[in-house]
């Protein structure tokens, strides 16, 4: 009966398969179509991820051109913004096109603590100033004793713990730090830092250390914390000097900062010969470049007294899209 009505309707079931092949076919180019949308949106964003870098490097070339003043970087932010919005087009539509290096962004890199320096130097200065420091970010005593000798078994040669804890000589350098992230990877670090964050005061602590420069400690940069650690003054002991020191323009970094040293109170002789007032050499420069929905920023230490000025370091700080 079955077989007998198909052959009736031989034209029914073409039309059938017809549609059924239709569907398949239809379906697959939906895929195709989604899929090559997919793909054609992942090329525009590296397309644009591409370009905010190169928008962010064109800043750490402007900066290393030495006639610029960290007062004047956001005035030829703008103007470089300006110009590279004029050339970056698709088609007849204008890409939107941001560039920013702000006075802020300009910061002197020796106003942070040498942490191999310090490290490397007395033991029992550096443990002193590190201690005073935790504590003014309202770090636990027992936690930052217990990182402070985790930090001295991380640098230096021999395979004795510091302290009581033999953990600290595991998985460590024992030599110089190389980047400054790699305190994070000391133990102890984490919960100092929570703490640190958690604290009062809601401090960052890593942003307080580097692994550049000389060692000496630069009064033009360095925030009131630090100071007051390194030379063992007494809580508010550079309030003045910090308060006094940006000057006229209220800008720190600029021509007409105020570095006056007679306006602490140091509690030793000889104090003079761990910090510097000169200008500085070295820089940390944020630069951030964004085109269409991308952002990109580029970090770099740049040396402007070197004649041409030169980078030492630079590294990516990539933000998502």
């Amino acid at each position: 009966m079955n077989r007998s009505a198909l052959c009736q309707h031989p034209s029914g079931v073409a039309l059938i398969i017809v549609l059924w092949a239709v569907s398949l076919i239809a379906t697959a180019m939906l895929g195709l179509a989604v899929l090559m949308q997919r793909q054609i949106g992942q090329e525009v964003a590296a397309l644009q991820n591409a370009r905010a870098m190169l928008v962010a490097e064109s800043g750490i070339q402007m900066v290393l051109n030495p006639a610029l003043l960290p007062e004047d970087v956001d005035v030829a932010s703008q103007q470089l913004s300006e110009r590279l919005q004029e050339g970056w087009k698709v088609g007849k539509e204008t890409v939107p096109i941001k560039f920013s290096i702000r006075a802020e962004d300009m910061k002197g890199e020796a106003g942070k603590l040498n942490i191999n320096a310090l490290l490397l130097g007395n033991k029992e200065t550096a443990r002193a100033i590190l201690q005073n420091l935790f504590a003014r970010w309202e770090v636990n005593l027992t936690t930052s004793s217990a990182l402070i000798d985790a930090l001295i078994d991380w640098v230096d040669p021999d395979p004795l713990s510091t302290g009581s804890n033999s953990a600290t000589e595991e998985n460590v350098r024992n030599g110089p730090f190389e980047k400054i992230e790699e305190l994070e990877n000391v133990l102890g670090w984490a919960e100092m830092a929570k703490e640190a964050r958690e604290g009062g005061k809601g401090v960052d602590a890593i942003k307080k250390f580097t692994v550049f420069g000389t060692g000496k400690l630069s009064l033009r940069s360095a925030d009131q914390d630090v100071i007051e650690a390194w030379l063992g003054l007494g809580q508010g002991g550079a309030q003045a000097f910090v308060q006094a020191r940006p000057g006229q323009d209220g800008v720190l970094g600029t021509a007409d900062d105020l570095i006056n040293p007679s306006m602490m109170t140091p509690t030793y002789a000889g104090w003079e010969e761990r910090v510097s007032t000169e200008e500085e050499d070295l820089w940390r420069v944020t630069s951030t470049g964004s085109v269409g929905g991308a952002t990109r920023k580029v970090v770099a230490i740049i040396s402007r007294k070197t004649n041409p000025p030169q980078v030492r370091a630079r590294w990516t700080d990539e933000e998502s899209p």
